[in-house]
């Protein structure tokens, strides 16, 4: 036989072998779909790679979704990251602001549409009623066991004793102006005048030469000056000092009684319903009453929601991962999904480098034909 037909022929052979082992190779990742049976006797390779191990591959495909994928740090990153917040945000504000501008139900239809909730607005009120009488419960229950000083903020007390100076001060400048007034100086003359007829007949002998308005147009200014003096304004702020601290070291029982507090609670619990007019926000359209609104209050009610939400998701999100068993939903969706619908999202993502496996067969082969024809040639 001519050698270089010979060479030509075992090429072209061993290709054609390369390449349907591979195209068999390739097949053999999805098909068989079942075992193939001959009497009892499983024929060796069936089902296909993928069918067999389908759900091994479930199992590992849900345990990487949750070790590597969707891990604590990787979702509490994104939580925290100030695009993505930014982003919630307005979502959240325009979403909002559009369906308080649109929505045409009340919200006593809304809740009897989604649920059994036929009396929302009571049900609101009594929660607010005991949300009200809780706080206050707590503020009492701090003022039988805390003083006035623990019990407000730092800075009030603070602020009250930086404030006592300016409080002399302004009491001795009332004074002073009283006392240069007409209505003060008369004050003075009839105390002093009282003062006289009280004192006998030799006071009395001493104001016939001396006149009453006369002693007092000389010390007048005098008395006003030692009322009013520096000296005078640092007792009067130490005295004020001490009275304030003595009104922080009392305890809330001490102020208020248990019935001045009962008659605080009914007081603040009717103010807080009267200005809350929940029964007509439940019966009125969302749109009418969402008119008097102003949005500013919106925007600031979702941040605080979603910077609360944003915070409640980052300290809790093992937990909620764990809850949810995401490994256990990806591992039984991938379960349930059908085999031939894989292979089709297979070939269809891979089709190229499946075809290059096939060829890379044939090449190979064809490789090996040359090299075998080759030796042929050169033994023979």
């Amino acid at each position: 036989m001519n050698g270089w037909l010979l060479l030509a022929l075992t090429a072209i052979l061993a290709a054609f072998i390369g390449f349907i082992t591979n195209v068999i190779a390739v097949s053999m990742l999805f098909r068989p779909r079942k075992s193939i049976f001959i009497g009892n006797w499983r024929l060796p390779f069936t089902p296909g790679l993928i069918p067999k191990r389908h759900e091994d591959i479930a199992h590992h495909l849900g345990r990487i979704v949750m070790e590597h994928l969707l891990t604590v740090e990787g979702l509490q990153g994104r939580l925290t990251e100030q695009r993505f917040q930014n982003e919630v945000n307005t979502w959240v504000k325009e979403g909002a602001k559009k369906w308080l501008s649109n929505e045409e139900r009340s919200l006593q239809e809304i809740a009897e549409h989604y649920g059994s909730w036929t009396e929302p607005h009571q049900t609101v009120e009594e929660r607010l009623k005991k949300a009200v009488n809780d706080r206050i419960d707590v503020y009492w229950q701090d003022m039988q066991t805390q003083t006035i000083e623990q019990i407000i903020p730092d800075d009030w007390s603070q602020n009250g004793r930086d404030f006592i100076p300016i409080v002399a001060h302004g009491i001795l400048e009332r004074l002073r102006t009283y006392l240069y007034s007409k209505e003060g100086k008369a004050q003075v003359q009839r105390i002093i005048q009282t003062f006289i007829q009280r004192r006998g007949s030799i006071i009395q002998m001493l104001d016939s030469f001396v006149r009453t308005e006369k002693m007092v147009e000389r010390v007048y200014p005098e008395v006003v000056d030692a009322l009013t003096s520096p000296d005078i304004e640092n007792w009067l702020q130490k005295k004020l000092h001490e009275e304030y601290d003595k009104v922080m070291e009392k305890k809330g029982t001490d102020i208020l009684s248990e019935e001045r507090v009962e008659h605080y609670r009914l007081a603040l619990t009717d103010i807080v319903m009267n200005e809350i007019p929940i029964e007509d926000v439940f019966h009125k359209p969302v749109n009418e009453w969402a008119e008097k609104i102003d949005f500013i209050y919106v925007d600031q009610i979702s941040d605080s929601v979603i910077q609360q939400a944003g915070r409640f998701l980052e300290v809790n999100m093992s937990g909620i991962l764990k809850s949810l068993r995401l490994d256990h939903i990806v591992s039984e969706q991938v379960k349930a999904f059908p085999l031939a619908r894989l292979e089709e999202i297979v070939v269809n993502i891979s089709n190229r480098e499946l075809r290059m496996i096939k060829i890379l067969g044939g090449i190979l082969g064809g490789t090996i034909g040359i090299v075998q024809g080759l030796l042929i040639l050169l033994l023979v």
